[in-house]
């Protein structure tokens, strides 16, 4: 089952499988803890329904990431996003496709956001909203349970539809920007309580950054996330990237108590961009746990309608 007999290391992939086991004990599923992936700095919309359009072009964004790859059914998740502006870019629409997995559960989601840009002169307000859909599976079948009388595990398969609902704003002006969403604040689970579910932790995001040109073929862009959950440590993330000639693109970030970051990504031309994020991860399972890899590739169409904007949005 195990790639090594190294025993910590399988007591670390058992470790893994045991969370999983745990996180479906308590209803939770591994639909409720979004994946904070390092490709958010290109694509805002990632944590922030407010983001679309913004940019006044339509991107789209493909991107893998695989999580600790030393271990069997370690986390894996893959993103299909597009988005753009609309209405002499007042309105920005979008969508975004999510695969999750980890261990014998997986989840599956489809979701919209919509924008309103309020232009202000030297700057400019957004509010956006999220709504879609998320279905969780758990193959129970491939599983040993401790109480085979526990109705959690009943069958061989556990599954079901969630509809969330979230929202964002974002304030820009001149090189920096703020911004504030809780991109699943309100998820109805009615095979937990016919409602509201006040199963699914609420993650809340805080971001901030600015772009600061050092002369004219270099820009250095700070910036900060803070992401706070219920019952759960906050993260804060730092970040430093470095843009030559607008073309190639180098960082490194932190995640507090967690990793540290590698950032890549390179425009090959006006309207296609690859991607490649490294994390480190800076606890003790780095070395057993492998590394974690992102890779993305970006198509953004009609290039010349974009608007300066300050990088990490």
């Amino acid at each position: 089952m195990y790639k090594s007999e190294h025993p910590l290391k399988t007591m670390l992939q058992r470790s893994l499988l045991f969370a999983a086991l745990g996180v479906l004990g308590t209803f939770t599923s591994l639909a409720q803890q979004d994946v904070l992936t390092g490709q958010y700095l290109f694509n805002g919309t990632l944590i922030n329904p407010a983001y679309a359009g913004a940019s006044g072009q339509w991107e789209t964004m493909a991107m893998q990431r695989l999580q600790w790859v030393e271990f069997d059914g370690a986390p894996n998740t893959g993103i299909l996003s597009a988005h753009g502006a609309i209405a002499n870019r007042e309105l920005g629409v979008g969508g975004l496709i999510a695969i999750d997995g980890v261990g014998i559960t997986s989840t599956f989601e489809l979701a919209g956001n919509a924008a309103y840009h309020l232009d202000m002169g030297e700057s400019d307000l957004s509010f956006g909203l999220r709504g879609g859909l998320l279905q969780y599976r758990a193959r129970l079948g491939e599983i040993d349970v401790i109480d085979p009388a526990d109705p959690v595990y009943q069958g061989t398969q556990l599954s079901a539809w969630v509809p969330r609902f979230g929202f964002g704003a974002l304030f820009r002006r001149n090189n920096w920007f703020v911004g504030f969403s809780a991109p699943m604040l309100f998820v109805f689970d009615k095979a937990l309580d016919g409602g509201i579910s006040p199963y699914y932790r609420n993650h809340m995001y805080a971001q901030g950054g600015m772009n600061l040109r050092a002369n004219s073929w270099l820009s250095l862009s700070p910036s900060v996330l803070f992401r706070s959950t219920p019952d759960v440590p906050s993260i804060l993330d730092l970040n430093l990237v470095a843009t030559v000639s607008d073309t190639y693109t180098l960082g490194l970030g932190y995640r507090t108590g967690s990793s540290f970051v590698l950032i890549t990504q390179c425009r090959l031309n006006k309207q296609f961009r690859i991607g490649y994020t490294r994390d480190f991860t800076a606890t003790d399972i780095r070395t057993f746990a492998g590394g974690t890899h992102e890779i993305v590739l970006g198509w953004d169409l009609n290039p010349r309608a974009k608007q300066d904007m300050p990088f990490g949005m």
